[in-house]
């Protein structure tokens, strides 16, 4: 319950464990902070908090480590297409569950996200769709616990008030909120309902936890932030500090039951004016003492019930009396016959239900029967239309004099089913970028689609144009369709990838030829210019795909460019 807002990466917002143990805290709050997006963490960062979480647990205390975009970098704009960077972020929550997992912290994934739009775009600006975040909070939590099914995940701390905000994110995972603890922070709610005032701020405290606490299913509440700043008491720092123990007060003697935890908001000015228990000289203010207090004022817990008293042996029993002499048979008989008449009813009515069940399992092996001949017939027609799109004729897509042969494969992908991508104009586009699939060539488009979908629950492939080992162009997404494949410049670009694994090697020419002959003619047809052709690592550094043969070693990107050239 008494905890606190700390952050190690700032001095002034650093104390020392013992400091922290001596003023009673039982966990802290802190960013892991690492801006150096790729694959893994940056080691430095990782021996930092490693040795941070040790630190703390050695002191007793736990820690929630808040997991956002200062966590992974290059989170997509608010509008924008969040399932590559979603997957990017739970791979990295998940490696940094592996990194403190000796020291079982909790983890709070995300912080803010439903925060006012206003913010968007700004500095300070963790705004996230709710769908989007469902899928974050889901695919994080399962990160997560693969790690550690004990591990307690956290919603990232809501701040707007709006408890249906909360709701919309549980309808969008199927009614299911994908985590342990629903966070929220209470900033501007008064503790008391009439204390400062009874009109000040934006209402009392324990209203929305209510509403927070019906709204995540009844779930375990954590106030992750709360403070005061000192400007809103007037700048009177005992008004502050005597908030902080009213707010205390109420959640030990009237909300213990739904509320486990409370972080309060900070440990220093360093961090943010004003609202430390110690100012930006390290000086402890009245408001320090006033959470040391706290905790010496928390309810003492209840006492052990007392041993239960040893049973007293009972006194024995008084003897038996004789039993009642037996009737006659004569009386048993009479006394017996209308129990045998039912009896004799129920047994007949057992008959008329098992003949009833033998007919309904003879009808239901009938109709199994049927069907399997049924499904033997969608079979057949399946494999006939599979065929018979095989054998469909190769035509341009769209359609332009001079253009490549394209196999129109699309609608022969798997898509889920009820996800898609969004559109966009055509007259967005204004790059091509190249992919390679990193894998051998022999694995098609289909393979890479149904991985998607099954594994990864995208729409569907994220790839416009795919080239085959043996040089054929098969299109698998419409141009208007705005996929996933480069981050930020998903909206501005058209995916070409091209099969196979060029970290050691290079396409073969076939496949060379074909790729210089479609983007040649995709740069025509977009009014596009040659330096509108990048590889994904060009793009966004960290990125392995073409392979590291795309731009060193043979550097397959100049002959590319040069068949492109061929063909504008």
């Amino acid at each position: 319950m008494f905890s606190l807002n700390i952050d190690p990466l700032n001095p002034k917002g650093n104390p020392e464990p013992a400091e922290l143990k001596e003023l009673g805290v039982e966990m802290v709050r802190y960013t892991f902070y690492d801006s150096s997006g790729g694959d893994n963490i940056d080691p430095g960062r990782a021996d930092f908090y490693k040795q941070k979480a040790q630190a703390y647990g050695d002191a007793g205390i736990g820690s929630l480590v808040i997991l956002t975009y200062d966590t992974y970098p290059n989170k997509p704009p608010f509008d924008g297409d969040w399932n590559d960077y979603i997957n990017r972020f739970a791979n990295r929550s998940r490696q940094i569950a592996e990194l403190l997992a000796p020291w079982q912290p909790a983890f709070q994934i995300w912080n803010e996200a439903d925060h006012d739009r206003k913010n968007v775009g700004t500095p300070y600006d963790p705004c996230v769709r709710s769908e989007p975040f469902g899928q974050m909070l889901r695919r994080t939590h399962d990160a997560v616990k693969s790690v550690n099914p004990a591990f307690k995940t956290v919603v990232g701390g809501l701040a707007s008030g709006n408890h249906t905000w909360l709701t919309k994110v549980i309808k969008s995972q199927g009614g299911q909120l994908p985590a342990d603890i629903v966070a929220f922070h209470p900033y501007g709610q008064r503790p008391e309902p009439n204390w400062p005032s009874p009109n000040w701020a934006f209402g009392y405290f324990g209203d929305l936890l209510n509403n927070y606490y019906q709204a995540g299913r009844r779930k375990t509440v954590w106030i992750t932030e709360m403070g005061i700043k000192e400007q809103d008491v007037g700048d009177n720092r005992e008004q502050a500090a005597e908030f902080l123990r009213r707010y205390y007060k109420t959640i030990t003697t009237k909300y213990a039951n739904s509320v486990e935890q409370l972080f309060w908001f900070c440990y220093s000015d360093g961090m943010v004016p004003t609202f430390g228990l110690k100012d930006a000289n390290q000086t402890p203010k009245p408001i320090y003492s006033a959470f040391r207090q706290a905790v010496d004022a928390k309810p003492a817990a209840p006492p052990p019930p007392p041993p239960k008293p040893k049973p007293v042996a009972p006194p024995p029993p008084p003897p038996a009396p004789a039993p009642p002499a037996a009737p006659a048979p004569e009386v048993v008989a009479e006394i017996t016959k209308p129990l045998q008449q039912e009896i004799a009813t129920l047994k007949t009515e057992k008959t008329n239900v098992q003949e009833q069940v033998q007919q309904s399992q003879q009808k239901v092996g009938e109709l199994e029967g049927q069907l399997q001949q049924l499904l033997a017939q969608r079979d057949q027609l399946q494999a006939q239309l599979e065929q018979a799109q095989t054998q469909v004729a190769v035509a341009p897509a769209p359609a332009a004099a001079g253009g490549p042969p394209i196999r129109n494969i699309v609608q022969r992908l798997k898509h889920h089913p009820t996800k898609r991508f969004p559109e966009r104009s055509g007259n967005q586009i204004q790059r091509v970028v190249v992919h390679h699939t990193g894998i051998p060539a022999t694995i098609g488009a289909d393979r890479i689609a149904a991985h998607r979908v099954d594994k990864q629950d995208w729409p569907g492939i994220g790839y416009h144009f795919f080239i085959t080992g043996d040089g054929q162009i098969q299109q698998t997404n419409e141009l208007i369709t705005l996929t996933a494949h480069a981050g930020q410049f998903n909206a501005v670009s058209v995916a070409v990838c091209f099969a196979g694994d060029f970290n050691q090697a290079v396409p073969p020419d076939i496949q060379i030829n074909a790729g210089g002959q479609l983007i040649g003619w995709l740069l025509k047809q977009l009014n596009l210019s040659l330096d509108a052709v990048s590889g994904l690592k060009e793009l966004i550094p960290g990125q392995p795909g073409p392979g590291a043969q795309w731009d060193a070693g043979a550097n397959w990107r100049e002959s590319l460019k040069e068949r492109i050239q061929a063909n504008l």
